[in-house]
């Protein structure tokens, strides 16, 4: 059905050769992901602002929701590539299947929640009247869908660990392809089927994340990639649940927390009205365009680490590290400069006609495009401790990026120092909060990585004889 090719072996061979190939498809189906998130704006948009208003006011709620199946399907990845690397393939299979009950149970308890309190959510979101009811429908709709959508994350996270990043990448093109297609059918009522508007749209997104859930679990069962899972591996072990939880519940804190600080900080930027509100919308997508890379060499590094660690080859692990900041650092450097000399540039393409907007992105990405190549190595570092299962310093991080950092530096400097919002020209706070939250938090992993904790597995047992440990 999905025929993909072999994966690397990640304990020999060519590193960084390695490094691309596993993270080259963790980047596309990053962008397949954009483009699937855009999809719903697109068509949304024909309908109207309050259409529009829907999957943006109810994003900031379920990505809280995914941010916390994320976080702790984390635990999949680390616990796979140790097991893996530890040639204990037994035990990576009943690592998934646990996992992939424990979050089917979760997303049964998040789908009750969301139903129940729905309308108390979107009030404290200060939802406007003429788009609570259609939000309410979307949001619903989403929430229902959460048992749907949860087993592709531990299909993603597994494969990842195991080595396998082309499957999780063929399936989400399969789910975007379907939600494509199926967007305008469902919104607008197209060949006989009922115009549906908004909940169209959401059940679209239902829709496509239950069949690419359906062909992981089809696969996860199958055999077909590596990981085999029978009945019996659906049976909770005692051993592996506190693995899970000691991995999982700090990274989903992690992750989860962050989402609620930068629902935090946009309340900040909303305060200085729609110039600096466009201004940031457009440095949030250009610097998430140019991060994509990151994300697949944090995910290879992920992987790579954790099978070394399991291998007990500690000096492959360290050099994984190594070799994933140099290329890092080749991707970043080039995009850094590009978005300092045509920052401007890309501002007056996303919002022609409008000076003031032109003026403070120019400004904005002067000042926050060298902070991109902090927040890559920082998210490298990171991978090194989601390999290594010992995730608290990926929480701390993430925590204190948005909420030890930024979020006071930007009511330091733009609201205190620069007295702002009634000068739109404090904005420039925002942009020096944004950098310094990234240069401090790179400065703090670093820190935490040169004192070493990481470099052991977390399973417990024998992981093989010792290579290059000192």
């Amino acid at each position: 059905m999905l025929k993909i090719d072999r994966k690397p072996n990640l304990l020999e061979g060519n590193l960084l050769k390695t490094i691309i190939k596993l993270g080259y498809p963790v980047a596309l189906a990053s962008f397949v992901q954009t483009f699937y998130n855009l999809a719903d704006t697109f068509w949304l948009g024909k309908l109207g602002r309050v259409a529009l208003s829907a999957p943006i006011i109810s994003f900031y709620i379920i990505f809280f929701v995914v941010s916390l199946a994320i976080g702790f399907s984390m635990a999949g990845t680390s616990l796979v590539a140790q097991y893996t690397g530890a040639k204990q393939k037994e035990k990576a299979d009943k690592t998934t299947g646990n996992l992939l009950l424990y979050m089917f149970i979760f997303s049964l308890f998040c789908a009750a929640f969301g139903l129940i309190f729905s309308g108390k959510l979107l009030s404290l979101l200060k939802t406007p009247t003429e788009a609570f009811s259609a939000t309410n429908s979307y949001f619903r709709i989403m929430m229902m869908g959460m048992p749907f959508a949860f087993p592709i994350f531990v299909y993603q996270s597994v494969m990842n660990g195991f080595g396998d990043t082309k499957s999780p990448l063929k399936i989400e093109l399969i789910s975007a392809l379907i939600n494509v297609v199926l967007d305008p059918i469902l919104i607008f009522g197209w060949f006989g089927f009922p115009a549906m508007g908004v909940q169209g749209a959401a059940l679209t997104s239902v829709i496509s994340r239950g069949v690419a859930s359906i062909i992981g679990v089809y696969l996860l069962f199958s055999g077909k990639k590596g990981i085999k899972l029978k009945a019996k591996h659906l049976k909770p072990d005692r051993e592996l649940f506190p693995l899970l939880v000691k991995i999982g519940i700090p990274a989903s804190i992690g992750m989860s927390g962050a989402s609620l600080g930068f629902m935090v900080l946009m309340g900040f930027v909303n305060l200085f009205g729609t110039p600096v509100v466009s201004a940031y919308g457009i440095a949030s997508r250009v610097i998430h365009f140019f991060t994509m890379p990151s994300m697949g060499i944090t995910a290879a590094v992920t992987a790579i680490v954790g099978q070394n660690l399991g291998a007990n080859n500690l000096e492959r692990a360290k050099e994984t590290v190594k070799k994933g900041i140099h290329l890092m650092i080749a991707i970043l450097v080039p995009a850094v400069v590009a978005m300092v000399f045509f920052g401007k540039a890309m501002t007056v393409f996303f919002i022609p006609g409008d000076p003031l907007v032109h003026r403070l992105g120019q400004t904005m990405f002067y000042i926050i495009s060298p902070s991109v190549l902090f927040f890559g190595l920082t998210a490298v570092l990171n991978g090194a401790f989601q390999g290594s299962g010992y995730t608290v310093p990926v929480m701390v991080t993430h925590l204190a990026r948005i909420w030890i950092f930024r979020i006071p530096l930007v009511y330091l400097l733009a609201i205190v120092i620069l007295k702002g919002p009634a000068n739109i020209n404090a904005s420039v706070g925002i942009w020096w909060a944004m950098f310094l939250s990234n240069f401090l938090s790179f400065v703090m992993i670093l820190i935490w990585y040169s004192r070493g904790k990481w470099a052991k597995a977390i399973i417990p047992g024998e992981q093989g004889p010792s290579k290059g440990q000192t």
